[in-house]
């Protein structure tokens, strides 16, 4: 439990810092105290164990302690952003409470509060209750809720048990190497339930969290150097923005591990990232279903990496029969901190004889090594080839020729399947941009295949290609020519 990590370094290090808030240093002591501020607040709202709350707070510190309050009160959490889009209206009809900055449709919400800038400080006007941390509630009870679409746009809600929690946060921990010395700087909101773990597995270790926002490179790169930042996590768009933004007078950190996930990394990113900012560069394969999966440090094998402790993985064929090592199949997964689906009719799709399918395609090189070669429904099939889409993407990638890259299939009038790419924020003409491409596709078999501007490439929030958008946009483009 969070709370007891927390409590114990205020007792053992009160002066330490625990959080960097925007420039204001949190020490533990402090850190305890308002969480016991927030328990004393909430409690009031009567909820019993086992209910869920959904926090939306654009204050990050405010938010986390919300958090970690209803986690002490034996209440699971859901993080909502700032703006309450459409798709989140069916989660928050489920859950006991809302708390957050806006208000919400009548009637959408079993109960709802507003978070009032006076409300928060009359929490912190309270006095903290010298009462002990208690662990409450049974491991299989609910502790976090996450929400994932992957790439298919279809909203689903995981269920995280408080025993599966538990190994999740010891992993983050693990693979990331945290110390009392680290100070991880937070990039993405708590709605990223990677974001979260880690920044929580930072402060368990008796590190510092920074939370600070930058504008643009050089203030990012400020932030770096003036806080001392040894760890970071970024979407591998964000990296390579980040990258291609930094001061040309940069000196790389001396220590700085950057993690990346939600999307496969090309070995020339990689490289980049291994040249102008990490001493060390991390990704791993995994997903909200059943955690980290396996880790991949990059070792010139692309997409391979090594199988984590207490995960078993298999590739099977249509039947669901194992393949030998060095064939290609479908991925599927046991962990020991795997979620379930608020939806039935989802868990009985994804998790079979409890195993979870995640829909990627992959080969087991050995008992502990997986490659991950992408998504079963995204593959490209030209001429009977089947062709991971990010391969395709890395290749147009490196001949730098726009900001951002999607590559798709979108069928011809005969009903053949040809390769679509799609730039934004090109550079370069139409006429450099094609030779440049066709540069980068030299030595496989591509065939025909069309090139189209959009004004940015559709994403989810993990910085996923989302294929089906991208493709609605590729046929559009191609067939009003």
């Amino acid at each position: 439990m969070t709370t007891t990590y927390i409590e114990f370094h205020g007792a053992e290090r009160p002066n330490a810092v625990a959080l960097v808030n925007n420039g204001r240093e949190i020490t533990y002591a402090e850190f305890s105290r308002d969480i016991r501020k927030f328990t004393r607040a909430l409690r009031e709202f009567g909820l019993p164990c086992g209910s869920v709350a959904a926090v939306g707070s654009s204050d990050t510190y405010v938010h986390w302690l919300m958090l970690l309050a209803f986690e002490e009160l034996g209440i699971a959490t859901v993080s909502i952003g700032g703006q309450v889009n459409r798709s989140a209206l069916p989660l928050l009809a489920r859950v006991d409470l809302v708390l957050n900055e806006q208000p919400l449709p009548i009637g959408r919400t079993k109960r709802h509060h507003m978070i009032a800038a006076q409300w928060v400080q009359d929490i912190f006007a309270l006095s903290a209750e010298n009462e002990p941390i208690r662990l409450r509630g049974r491991p299989e009870d609910p502790v976090r809720i996450l929400s994932t679409s992957g790439t298919t746009g279809v909203t689903k809600t995981l269920v995280v048990s408080r025993a599966a929690y538990e190994v999740r946060m010891r992993r983050y921990g693990f693979q990331y190497g945290f110390t009392r010395a680290s100070r991880y700087l937070l990039s993405m909101g708590f709605t990223v339930g990677h974001a979260y773990g880690c920044a929580t597995a930072c402060v368990r270790a008796g590190g510092t969290t920074v939370i600070e926002t930058f504008e643009n490179g050089e203030a990012f790169a400020r932030t770096l150097t003036a806080r001392g930042i040894t760890h970071i996590t970024l979407l591998p768009f964000d990296l390579m923005q980040k990258l291609d933004n930094l001061p040309r007078d940069f000196r790389k950190p001396s220590d700085l591990t950057v993690a990346s996930f939600g999307a496969p990394i090309s070995e020339e990113l990689r490289q980049r990232a291994r040249e102008r900012l990490a001493t060390r560069f991390c990704s791993d394969y995994g997903s909200n279903e059943g955690g980290i999966i396996c880790l991949m440090e990059g070792n010139g094998e692309a997409g391979i990496g090594t199988v984590w402790p207490g995960v078993e993985v298999e590739v099977v064929d249509e039947r669901d029969m194992p393949l030998p090592p060095g064939q290609a199949g479908y991925i599927r997964v046991k962990t020991e901190c795997m979620a379930s689906y608020l939806d039935d009719d989802a868990t009985r799709r994804a998790f079979r004889n409890g195993w979870f399918y995640p829909g990627d395609i992959g080969v087991l090189r050995d008992s502990r090594r997986l490659q991950v070669i992408g998504r079963a429904d995204d593959l490209l099939n030209i001429g009977g080839r089947k062709i991971a889409p990010d391969f395709v993407e890395a290749l147009v990638a490196a001949q730098s020729i726009a900001e951002d890259v999607g590559v798709c299939s979108v069928p011809n009038v005969d009903g053949i399947e040809e390769v679509a790419v799609a730039v934004s924020g090109p550079r370069g003409s139409a006429q450099e941009i094609l030779e440049r491409i066709t540069y980068g596709f030299r030595g496989i078999a591509i065939g025909r295949f069309h090139i189209l501007r959009l004004d940015r490439i559709p994403r989810n929030a993990n910085g996923k290609i989302e294929r089906r958008l991208l493709k609605e946009a590729a046929v559009r483009s191609i067939h009003a020519r």
